[in-house]
């Protein structure tokens, strides 16, 4: 190799770096060089053939490439970079100029992305911008006939000023507030100008007169800004990367500040009332309470674990007391680390139970580990990657650690902590929120609360919409609503909130139980659709959970079916045609080429990869040959051999302490199973013992001993043949215990052996520990090798999932609707920000953390429509303290109301009969109508009473136990489950009723009775947090919560009775302790006086033979149980 001190320069034709002189002719070049030549003699000079720039016809081919292929194609090649600072040639610069032109000019305004980065460390800080000024001052002086080596630039030199203009205004644009850069965008536009002025005159080159008018512009700008720039003190740049507290610094993952103690983090209150003082301040607040959300009950629930380790069951944590980490772990498309969760079942009785874990609901996707070695004085934080019934089922999980980690984790045993709050939607929102939110969109409402509301700005007053009548359609200009006819299908106030919310920017609608929110929020997207194109940027529509985001899409594919749903969890049918993956298969994408080319190479790490692997579980399970093992052999660095043998010579040195002869038995038995040290020309480690060959060996010989039974006539030479086979079957036996034994120990800290000249001379127990530390330098090069393949796996599935996004976003710009749940479009945040849609709908907006919506939202959102109803179910936070103390139940629906934003509330209900209204009317809201539908319904069959609340006194049956975190009540699961039974038997089909209650607890229990019972397979048994958005025509209803101390947790909160009372239509039928409820709160109270008043309370349920009219008081369960289609006690019955 050259001297480095010597000038390189590309060669023209394959771009390798070559020295301007000869290299030295008398090196050794031969292919039949010495193959015994120690291998250092040639590293210490590989890395400098390493950067290796690309050739010309790469370049070119490069250069034709548009973004956002352009863009992927460069982020990851070192080899384009390493152009930057090397001598160039005219063509080559301009193909450079070119493609960085190419590439500024594609960004969009705030962007983030990988190659902002890589083109301030790998552009704006090389040798490139002298070369091209150097360039560009010389060409004005360039001669005719050399021109022809440099026709990229003279058969268009109009279009590469202007691409060097361009990359002059992605500097100003890109670099921020750095002086530095901005300078050096000065000094190559001047540079630029003379050299146009100069070509224009010498060779007569035509320019267009904006390219000197835009130079002239953009030499302003840049001084303007860098007259700024050194007028402002410089602590303003750099300010929020000194405080270690800013929500930009601080970790996603938890350290061991989060989790012992108090956080030194300075939490403040979601500010309700009034508006914040800035964004970041808005941000600031919002993400740390996010995180606190995430890891207070996390730190609570270590801190009390730490008090007492010995707890059966600890608050907010599951531990795991020993687990191991094994390996890497490889799948097609995941790499992390395998870990033994059954490890200590495996150690202390060599079994474990593989339903314990296969059929567990813990470790999903996403969900945060903690792996502590030392009382949580060191933390590694993991998430789970692969949780798959196949690996659980063997107790083993994959994870994905957050932090780097040494080859000494597999030497370790750890103490695992899962946090039960789900970390996933947490990580997905914080990481969006740290590094996509410095231009928030609707920022004059979400942070200065402003209460008056403009047109979205795709909107004018000449704009006009085609607004569907009772007769025929009506054009109007939509902003201008008196001219609006009365659509026939709406009432008053779906009119008013229809109005408002398709011209503000900014629209709130409150939807009470059963007054049609999913129906005018279709509604107000099929006018939308009726009106405007949406070419290439379709509405987006954004739910908390699958089920409304299917209905609300379901509502929707009456205007139209161009649409795309965004994840994988609907359960529904209807839409499974319409999902990302399956839109995929139907759309040809110009990015499917660059696709396919990356999955191949990420297929061809993963099977390199994989190769290293099954190298590394030789090391682990079986022995290794001595051919292989024999160059790591060494003690004080000299290298020792083994004594030739029979059979492999390490068995032979391993094994030689049992006595067994192996290597010399006879001949006539040996032949089939001689060992030798042949030489194989192959990389793979050869092996020669491990577990199942030892099995498979003695099974060999066991149908040996049959065989020689059955075939040799003489009894004394078939016994004697018989007895070498045990023989041979009991030293394999031995060796099997000897080798499994000292396998358990290869991980365990080996004593340095020194002072050792004849291996043989050690005693059995050193001769394993030299073994594995032989064994061992092999796995750390393996390992070496796997960390490298990593390291390309990570950034090839970087690059796959940046293509994976581009043809996603090409999907998706096809369709005019766009349909996501808001985990889901914090998770795919990037591909949204490419829609670029104007138009955002959020359903059930009331029902999540105000983080989670602005996450979802993009810097293009013109127009937000919020639709929900706070008085229903709230934000769920995990941490009670912040919820209650820190207002992060308040969501931004009930913020901007709170605020007095312009909002509309619907006021007639058309789902539950006048008398369930009566519960929630005046008690929750104010006023409430009803639509006539609801005053038609029939009576309930077999039922006395439509409404009826049966008042009992039996306590719970978590009544004096401790640690009880849900609730259940046998007593009143029996009575909903009885009159489940009753219902079906008057005909009422599963789908027709629904047993709801206010605990997972007793829904588990209430489902374990109905397996009792035929007739109500099919019926759905729910708690009433999952049931939001649902109902049902007939609603049976158990709260469960009866004790002496009068304690009802959450059946005290407003949202809940809210929606606990409102999901039936026909038929309500409530179990419960009134007594608890009212002595507990003021809502039980007004509630048990409306009950009392409609005379709709008692301690018994009256039941009505529907063929003779005769009724019957039931006050006892197994009463109920024995009633058919004819009641037992109805009169008529028997005649």
């Amino acid at each position: 190799m050259s001297d480095a001190s010597k000038p390189l320069r590309i060669d023209w034709f394959d771009g390798t770096l070559i020295e301007e002189t000869r290299s030295n002719t008398g090196r050794n070049t031969s292919e039949f060089a010495d193959e015994e030549q120690p291998a250092t003699q040639t590293t210490a000079e590989v890395p400098q053939f390493q950067k290796k720039p690309i050739g010309y016809k790469k370049l070119l081919d490069i250069s034709m490439l548009k973004p956002p292929a352009l863009t992927l194609e460069i982020s990851h090649k070192n080899s384009f970079w390493y152009l930057m600072d090397s001598e160039l040639k005219g063509d080559f610069i301009v193909l450079i100029v070119k493609i960085l032109a190419n590439v500024y000019k594609s960004l969009e305004p705030g962007e983030k992305s990988m190659i902002i980065t890589v083109l301030k460390s790998k552009f704006l800080k090389s040798h490139f911008f002298n070369t091209l000024k150097e360039y560009l001052s010389g060409l004005p002086a360039v001669r005719v006939v050399e021109k022809r080596i440099n026709s990229q630039l003279w058969d268009d030199a109009e279009s590469f000023y202007f691409n060097v203009l361009a990359i002059c205004e992605g500097i100003f644009n890109f670099s921020g507030k750095n002086s530095e850069y901005l300078s050096e965008a000065q000094s190559l536009l001047e540079v630029l100008e003379t050299s146009a002025v100069g070509v224009k005159e010498e060779h007569t080159e035509r320019f267009r007169d904006e390219l000197f008018i835009e130079i002239e512009d953009l030499k302003e700008k840049l001084l303007n800004r860098l007259k700024k720039e050194s007028s402002e003190p410089a602590r303003l740049q750099t300010k929020p990367n000194k405080n270690a507290n800013h929500f930009k610094n601080l970790n996603i993952f938890p350290t061991k500040a989060d989790l012992l103690g108090n956080t030194a983090l300075n939490i403040q209150p979601n500010i309700i009332n009034g508006a914040y003082p800035s964004v970041e301040h808005y941000l600031d607040v919002q993400f740390k309470l996010l995180r606190e959300d995430c890891f207070g009950p996390l730190r609570e629930g270590i801190c009390k674990y730490m008090e007492n380790p010995n707890k059966r069951r600890h608050e907010n944590i599951r531990v795991y007391p020993k687990v191991r980490i094994i390996r890497t772990y490889i799948s097609n498309t995941k790499v992390g680390h395998l870990v033994d969760i059954a490890w200590t079942d495996r150690i202390n009785h060599g079994l474990f139970d593989s339903k314990k874990y296969a059929y567990s609901k813990r470790l999903m996707f996403g969900s945060l580990l903690l792996f502590t070695s030392d009382n949580f004085e060191t933390i590694l934080c993991a998430t789970v990657l692969d949780s798959g019934a196949s690996l659980l089922s063997d107790g083993y999980i994959a994870v994905s650690f957050h932090n780097p980690v040494s080859k000494t984790i597999f030497e370790q045993q750890f103490l695992m902590v899962e946090s039960e709050v789900f970390f996933e939607p947490y990580h997905r929102v914080l990481k969006v929120m740290q590094e996509s939110m410095d231009d928030l969109p609707m920022k004059k409402y979400i942070v200065d609360v402003q209460t008056q509301t403009q047109p979205p700005a795709y909107l004018t007053p000449e704009t006009i919409y085609t607004i569907p009548d009772s007769k025929e359609d009506t054009y109007i200009p939509v902003l201008d609503t008196d001219q609006w006819p009365t659509p026939f299908d709406l009432d008053q106030s779906q009119l008013e909130a229809y109005k408002l919310a398709l011209t503000r920017e900014f629209a709130v609608i409150q939807g009470p139980p059963g007054t049609g929110k999913t129906f005018i929020g279709v509604k107000i997207a099929s006018i939308i659709l009726k009106n405007l194109s949406l070419e290439g940027t379709p509405i987006l529509i954004i739910c908390y959970t699958n089920h409304a985001l299917d209905q609300f899409l379901e509502g929707i594919l009456k205007v139209t079916d161009n649409i795309v749903r965004l994840g994988s969890q609907s359960k529904n049918k209807t839409m499974e045609q319409y999902t990302l993956n399956s839109m995929r298969t139907k759309i040809k994408c110009k990015y499917s080429y660059l696709y396919s080319s990356k999955r191949k190479e990420l297929e061809k790490i993963f099977n390199a990869m994989t190769e290293v692997q099954t190298e590394i579980e030789k090391c682990e399970k079986e022995i290794i040959s001595y051919k292989s093992i024999k160059p790591y052999l060494k003690i004080d660095g000299k290298l020792l051999e083994l004594k030739s043998s029979n059979e492999d010579s390490v068995l032979a040195w391993l094994f030689s302490h049992l006595n067994d002869n192996f290597g010399d038995v006879d001949d006539d038995v040996e032949d089939w199973e001689k060992f030798d040290d042949l030489d194989i020309s192959t990389d793979k480690l050869n092996t020669c013992f491990s577990e199942q060959l030892a099995l498979k060996d003695m099974e060999s010989m066991r149908s040996s001993i049959k065989y020689v039974k059955d075939v040799t006539e003489d009894l004394d030479e078939a016994k004697k043949m018989e007895e070498k086979f045990l023989d041979k079957i009991d030293m394999v036996r031995r060796r099997l215990n000897c080798f499994k034994k000292s396998m358990q120990q290869q991980n365990e800290n080996r004593l340095q052996i020194t002072n050792v000249t004849d291996l043989h001379s050690l005693v059995p127990d050193l001769r394993w520990k030299t073994y594995h530390m032989a064994v061992g330098n092999i796995k750390n090069e393996l390992m070496a090798k796997m960390n490298a393949l990593m390291d390309q796996h990570t950034t090839v599935s970087e690059e796959l999932e940046e293509v994976a996004t581009l043809i996603d976003g090409e999907v998706m710009s096809t369709a005019r609707v766009v349909g996501v749940t808001t985990t889901a479009a914090a998770r795919r945040h990037d591909l949204l920000k490419r829609l670029m849609s104007p138009i955002v709908i959020v359903e059930e907006a009331a029902e999540v953390l105000e983080a989670h919506i602005v996450a979802s939202l993009t810097n293009r959102c013109q127009h937000l429509i919020l639709i929900g109803d706070h008085k229903q179910l709230k934000p769920s936070a995990a941490h009670y303290k912040l919820a209650k103390d820190y207002n992060l139940e308040i969501s931004l629906f009930e913020r901007m109301i709170r605020n007095g934003l312009h909002a509309r509330t619907l006021t007639t209900q058309r789902r539950m009969r006048p008398k369930f209204t009566s519960l929630i009317v005046p008690v929750i809201y104010e006023t409430l109508d009803s639509h006539p539908s609801v005053f038609e319904y029939k009576d309930v069959r077999g039922m006395k009473e439509n409404l009826w609340f049966y008042n009992h006194d039996v306590y719970e049956d978590s009544e004096g136990l401790e640690d009880s975190w849900s609730h259940k009540n046998t007593f009143e699961a029996k009575w909903c489950v009885a009159l489940a039974d009753y219902l079906r038997k008057m005909k009422y089909t599963p789908a027709e009723i629904t047993i709801m209650t206010t605990y997972t607890g007793q829904a588990t229990l209430i489902k374990e009775l109905t397996k009792n019972y035929d007739s109500l397979r099919d019926v759905k048994v729910t708690v009433v947090d999952n049931y939001q958005g649902e109902e049902n025509r007939i609603v049976i209803l158990s709260l469960v919560r009866s004790n002496r101390d009068g304690k009802i947790g959450f059946l005290s909160a407003e949202n809940r009775i809210c929606v606990a009372l409102s999901r039936a239509k026909e038929g309500f039928y409530i179990f419960g302790n009134m007594t608890v409820l009212q002595s507990s709160s003021r809502l039980w109270r007004q509630i048990n006086m409306r009950l009392v008043e409609q005379n709709a309370i008692g301690d018994k349920i009256t039941l009505t033979c529907e063929t003779h009219k005769f009724t019957v008081d039931v006050s006892n369960v197994h009463d109920m149980n024995d009633q058919g289609t004819c009641i037992s006690s109805c009169k008529m019955k028997n005649t």
